[in-house]
């Protein structure tokens, strides 16, 4: 009988014990690391796409909303990174990413073109090589008469191994009266890179919008 009891004894106490581990448990749950929803950025992606030029593949990327916003650009070989990312606050909307070799060295450079309307703004360009990267400047200030009527609202783009640069312009006249009727026009200037990552102007164009 004293057998019984002691054994009966040992069982409620086994019991009381798991029940104990059980609730333990639970309770250490609830202290468990946040998930990947509760620390993810609350900014909004508002622009990404992937490109390639030669063996080179970017991932570009932009996030927020606002006028300015965070550009992340990965440069691979493969599936490796050749460098650390690309972090960089740039201003508007980004109009468009393109790949390319401009000055012909073999070396991929990205462009990001923006929206920005301010003079020489919306213009970001990288040159990577096998580990690292090097920013390539925007083409800067216009000189002599083409930069003539000029107040920003750059468009890039990338035609036939060229960097084009499209602005509105408004020239005025001398009329007998002695008032001055503008006319406005758009201005397209060509340029192209050399092997110092400096742009040389070229073509200057006149069309009406």
């Amino acid at each position: 009988m004293k057998a019984s009891a002691f054994a009966l004894l040992g069982a409620s106490l086994l019991a009381a014990t798991a029940c104990d581990s059980s609730r333990n448990a639970v309770e250490d749950a609830s202290t468990a690391a946040p998930t990947a929803e509760n620390t993810a950025s609350t900014e909004a992606v508002s622009f990404t796409r992937e490109l390639t030029q030669g063996d080179a593949r970017f991932e570009v990327r932009t996030t927020g909303s606002s006028a300015q916003r965070q550009l992340t650009i990965r440069s691979y070989r493969g599936s490796a990174l050749t460098t650390d990312p690309v972090r960089v606050d740039i201003s508007g909307a980004v109009r468009d990413a393109v790949t390319a070799d401009l000055n012909g060295n073999g070396k991929p450079e990205l462009y990001i073109f923006t929206d920005n309307p301010a003079s020489n703004g919306g213009f970001y360009g990288y040159e990577f090589a096998e580990r690292g990267y090097t920013p390539i400047s925007s083409p800067g200030m216009i000189q002599g008469t083409a930069g003539v009527g000029y107040s920003g609202k750059d468009t890039y783009v990338l035609n036939n191994g060229t960097l084009s640069r499209t602005f509105p312009v408004t020239t005025t006249t001398a009329a007998t009266d002695g008032t001055t009727p503008a006319a406005a026009s758009n201005r397209t200037i060509s340029y192209r890179l050399g092997a110092d990552g400096k742009w040389t102007m070229g073509q200057v164009m006149d069309a009406q919008p």
